[in-house]
């Protein structure tokens, strides 16, 4: 960690007291990593006596570098700074970036905290998030800055600097600006110190002649989908810095986004066993490059870690998130694939993607070392829209070409020559004594303390995340009441947005019930019910001896579900939001506030089968089975067709979740089933999907049933069987497996997602997959009354992970076995 003399002296340039540097000749320029210099600048003037009592300060560039500095100077008083910015607004670069994003700390992985979203810093700090919004939180913050500061902080925008001449220990900044009239005019002033924070110009969009590369900070920049239905998608990505190596993972993404992939590899479970090896390769190439020699990234990480990120599964994730048939064409002036210049973070998701690529398949990464890339004519044959390259000795014809070959420095610093002579190499004598620190600086604990000082005597707000934290406790209040035979709901939270009562967000709500439930009706009553049970930050203000018996039933109570709790109940009070009011029929009211909170109950299970199917992701074991792959791709259309209809055919999506979690099929109990049905019981309703989509696979075809008897009808050669896939975890107060053959099912299949089954059921009903041998109860006596029942036990299990073949060879011998006995226990022996 730098100490003040230490960052002074890798900012001054010698033949020029009085003039700082920046940054601009730095090689790690995150937005983080900006502020935090200007942060060590600035403290380090002040606390080196380097600012003069009453000095004017310019310092000259608005991006994140200049700004933080600015700030910085004028919270600690006794200067006056002028910031100049060429550009109308501050940030420029930020300004229309959506599908860029920032993260502060994503770069020092593997150390600790890296993938934390926060800032932290002690002014003009932020979140992670797009770039266009982290603009907005440091400008916000900025301009508290400036309210605090008053004329200490004066911004120049539209002033393009021409000159900066020495003079008599002074400098005189020329420059151009806005005149009246629309004109522009030149001018100067005088200061007594100059910061250059000049950034790194913008990137030449025809670094690749004939070819135009939009600028990284536009979204036009960010590789986009592949609508052409090209089966071999191909790019040319020409630069290694951390902008070529972005743009090369988020060519090769599906989804076009890098940061879901690094932050994938960062998240990953076990991959903290990394961090050793690759900070240790770090050393090596550091060491490598102090000696001016090349460095082969890829060779060291094949032999450290290459049967590592194997097992981790690294190169499976990888693989998963790629463009289907991408044809990568990586080229470099270097003959090393990777530098140490650039974040490990994407030095590693590089070496994942190469391995990704040379796995069998249609995808492939080629890396062309040439100091030149061409542009040729197109031939006959090549794709409409592709772009034919010679690079070296190899031949490309490219879809997308992404040029990141650096900023134009040298036209961002040429306004600066005579002050910037014999800077970069002293500057590149300091760092190699700070090899470390001059590519990812630290915030110096003594820097922080002194601006989290000067923050509070200037009474600065907290950062905008901490307000919306604030805000977020301040409980969200709704209001429910009968008016003239009306239901009239009112608050914070329309009524189209009921179901974020069930998120998971950190917004506590309030709902105030005025009448009693027997005055709602039963379907107002029982939707208000389903919504208070799964709710979990939310408090109701009702007539609780009213309405505790009721809600008890249905939850902590509840005859056919567990882990159930009766919802937080207070005394009416308060003074509920009077915004957003409707008012409704209350049947119309319950059917709203029902359809809203199925939708939301399709989006989260549609969400986990969605990984489930395409992936075999089973985060939390909701699913409790392996499928192989060739069951998961037919389950893949299977599904799709059931949303369809659940999104189409009003009630049958309520009809099959209220089974899915009741074994009841009766209309008192369809009351009850819609109350279970909820984000509490989401793991059961998942299990019930998963169960019923794997056996539809096999026993084609099956499908939601919209009326009685059951929530599934097979069609088999034009005859229809009703059946039931139930996840409940009661049957009137006693436990599934238990109470599952004594039930009086009133369809013909039952499937029960159960993961395990007493051997009693086994053996009397022998309806489970585990054993196909034993005698099913005959029609007419007790018991499953000669209905075939399946559950999910270990036969299940290995049959669906083995694959489809094995799966329909269990299930078709289940069945015919089945049947089988039933004839045999219909015609007596002997008989005709």
């Amino acid at each position: 960690m730098l100490s003040p003399t230490d960052t002074i002296a890798g900012s001054s340039i010698n033949a020029h007291p009085g003039v700082y540097v920046l940054g601009s000749f730095d090689t790690r320029i995150t937005f983080y990593s900006q502020q935090v210099r200007a942060l060590e600048l600035a403290h380090a003037l002040f606390y080196e006596h380097r600012l003069p009592a009453n000095a004017r300060v310019a310092v000259i560039g608005g991006g994140a570098a200049g700004l933080t500095l600015a700030a910085g100077l004028a919270m600690q008083g006794g200067v006056i700074v002028h910031l100049f910015e060429k550009a109308q607004h501050l940030l420029p670069l930020q300004g229309d970036s959506q599908r860029r994003r920032l993260d502060p700390h994503i770069y020092d992985w593997p150390n600790p905290d890296a993938d934390h979203e926060r800032a932290e810093l002690p002014l003009l700090d932020w979140r992670s998030g797009s770039a266009i919004d982290v603009r907005r939180a440091v400008l916000r913050e900025f301009s508290e800055v400036q309210m605090a500061t008053e004329d200490r902080l004066l911004v120049r925008t539209r002033h393009a600097i021409t000159a900066i001449t020495p003079q008599a220990g002074r400098f005189i900044v020329s420059f151009e600006r806005e005149a009246d009239g629309g004109a522009r005019e030149t001018a100067s002033q005088e200061f007594d110190i100059v910061v250059l924070a000049i950034g790194f110009g913008l990137e030449n969009p025809f670094a690749l002649p004939g070819t135009e590369t939009p600028s990284y900070w536009r979204d036009a920049g960010v590789p986009g989908a592949e609508i052409a239905g090209n089966a071999r998608p191909t790019f040319l990505v020409s630069g290694n810095g951390d902008g070529g190596l972005i743009d090369l993972i988020a060519a090769a993404s599906s989804t076009f986004r890098h940061d879901d992939i690094v932050r994938g590899i960062a998240q990953r479970q076990g991959v903290q066993a990394l961090r050793g090896p690759l900070l240790a390769i770090d050393t090596q190439a550091l060491a490598a490059e102090s000696m001016g020699q090349g460095f082969d990234f890829i060779a060291a990480y094949e032999n450290a870690i290459g049967v590592e990120v194997e097992n981790l599964g690294l190169v499976d994730q990888m693989r998963e998130q790629m463009r289907v048939g991408v044809q990568l064409f990586f080229q470099t002036r270097e003959n090393e694939l990777l530098s140490i210049r650039t974040a490990r973070l994407n030095r590693l998701a590089v070496f994942l993607l190469k391995k990704a690529c040379e796995r069998p398949g249609p995808e492939s990464f080629t890396h062309v070392t040439c100091s030149d890339v061409q542009q040729l004519t197109s031939q006959p044959g090549d794709r409409i829209g592709s772009r034919r390259f010679i690079c070296g000795t190899t031949t490309v014809v490219a879809d997308w070409v992404i040029a990141r070959r650096g900023p134009g420095r040298d036209a961002i610093r040429q306004p600066f020559e005579n002050l910037l002579a014999g800077y970069e190499a002293e500057h590149a004598q300091w760092v190699t004594a700070f090899p470390v620190d001059s590519i990812a600086p630290k915030l110096n604990p003594a820097t922080r303390e002194h601006f989290v000082r000067l923050s509070r005597q200037a009474r600065l707000p907290p950062p905008r995340y901490h307000i919306d934290a604030i805000l977020a406790a301040v409980p969200q209040s709704s209001k429910l009441w009968l008016v003239d035979n009306l239901a009239r709901w009112s608050g914070d939270t329309p009524l189209a947005d009921v179901a974020t009562f069930w998120s998971d967000d950190s917004t506590a709500r309030e709902l105030t019930v005025i009448d009693p439930p027997d005055q709602l009706g039963p379907a107002l009553a029982h939707a208000i019910a389903r919504l208070a049970i799964h709710s979990p930050r939310a408090s109701f203000f009702v007539d609780v001896a009213r309405w505790r018996p009721f809600l008890t039933l249905l939850s902590s109570e509840s005859p056919s579900a567990a882990d159930l709790r009766l919802p937080g109940l207070r005394a009416l009070g308060g003074n509920p939001s009077i915004l957003n009011s409707v008012a409704m029929a209350p049947n119309d009211l319950a059917t709203d506030i029902n359809r809203t909170l199925d939708n939301w109950l399709l989006e989260a299970v549609d969400y986990h089968l969605r990984r489930y199917i395409g992936h075999a992701e089973d985060p939390g074991h909701l699913v409790s089975f392996v499928s192989a792959a060739d069951i998961r791709q037919q389950m893949g259309p299977i599904w799709q067709g059931w949303i369809h209809r659940f999104r189409t055919e009003p009630g049958l999506l309520p009809r099959f979740f209220g089974l899915a979690v009741c074994a009841k099929d009766d209309e008192e109990a369809g009351l009850e089933g819609s109350v279970l049905a909820g984000r509490l019981l989401l793991t059961p309703l998942i299990r019930a999907c998963a169960v019923a989509l794997t056996v539809a696979t096999t026993w084609q075809v099956i499908a939601p049933r919209d009326s009685r008897p059951g929530n599934l009808r097979r069609d088999i050669n034009g005859a229809m069987r009703s059946g039931h896939t139930c996840a409940a975890a009661f049957i009137d107060n006693e436990d599934m497996a238990i109470m599952a053959l004594r039930h009086a099912w009133t369809t013909e299949f039952v499937l029960l997602p159960m993961q395990a089954v007493p051997a009693a059921m086994i053996v009397g009903a022998n309806n489970s997959l585990n054993n196909t041998s034993n005698v099913i109860p005959l029609i007419g006596q007790s018991g499953a009354d000669g209905k075939l029942m399946l559950t999910v036990d270990q036969r299940f299990r290995i049959a669906a992970q083995a694959g489809a073949q094995e799966l329909s060879n269990l299930l078709q011998g289940i069945e015919e076995n089945h049947f089988a006995q039933l004839r045999a226990a219909i015609i007596p022996a002997g008989g005709t």
